[in-house]
């Protein structure tokens, strides 16, 4: 309700009797009808929170991660706008230096750094989950369980490198000078460990529990630079 009343400025039964409407809510199940023109993952949430079973509505912990992931989504589209997309899509694809000599058309050399701290995870069972859950469904899940690793890489300052199917790779002391870059790595491989586990593996089927990965660190020296000229990428070579 309070969802409601942020995304229409207006309140949930305006103009209708209070004495009905309390009625239609305990014996119709009644919920406000919602505007045509609130975003489609608001309408999304504020459905699922009226939820006639109180099991299947989002936890608190659920909401502030769709919450974010819509914030985060809809700032980046803000941004793109206002600087037509290039800069804002590079700085959250590069590190900063790199970002910045793109944007201004300089040819790049490798780097090498001496001392980096590189983390991977993959998920336990992925190809059974993948076999018995609809792709459309392990999207879902990976969706959900990244949005939440890419909160925690903002938290510990950890640069996400990319993903590939359940794999996420991240490193510290490449994109910014990080003398404690390996334990900051091990932070946020615990946080991610914990975040797993509370991201089920599929929201409507609760009974299949949640995901857990396997996570690893590397600390040594690297060679980044960006490879390739379509969609290209930053990779590190050790």
């Amino acid at each position: 309700m309070v969802l409601y009343e942020i995304v229409t400025r207006r309140d949930p039964y305006e103009g209708e009797d209070f004495e009905t409407v309390l009625k239609e809510v305990v014996q119709k199940k009644k919920r406000p009808a919602i505007p045509a023109d609130a975003p489609s993952e608001l309408a999304t949430i504020m459905n699922e929170c009226w939820h006639w079973d109180p099991q299947r509505r989002p936890s608190f912990l659920e909401l502030e991660r769709r919450l974010c992931h819509f914030d985060s989504v809809h700032n980046a589209k803000r941004n793109m706008k206002l600087n037509k997309g290039n800069n804002v899509v590079l700085s959250q694809v590069f590190p900063p230096h790199v970002a910045k000599a793109l944007a201004e058309g300089q040819k790049l050399e490798p780097e090498k750094f001496e001392s980096v701290t590189i983390f991977f995870s993959d998920i336990q069972g992925f190809t059974d989950i993948s076999k018995t859950l609809a792709p459309e469904k392990v999207c879902d899940m990976l969706d959900r369980l990244y949005t939440r690793f890419d909160i925690l890489s903002d938290k510990h300052d950890v640069f996400k490198v990319e993903t590939i199917g359940d794999a996420y790779m991240a490193v510290a002391n490449l994109h910014a000078k990080q003398d404690n870059h390996a334990e900051r790595i091990a932070l946020f491989a615990l946080d991610c460990i914990k975040a797993a586990q509370a991201t089920l593996i599929d929201e409507t089927e609760p009974a299949r529990g949640s995901v857990n990965i396997r996570v690893g660190f590397h600390t040594g020296p690297v060679v980044a630079n960006v490879v390739g000229t379509k969609n290209p990428r930053c990779k590190g070579f050790g």
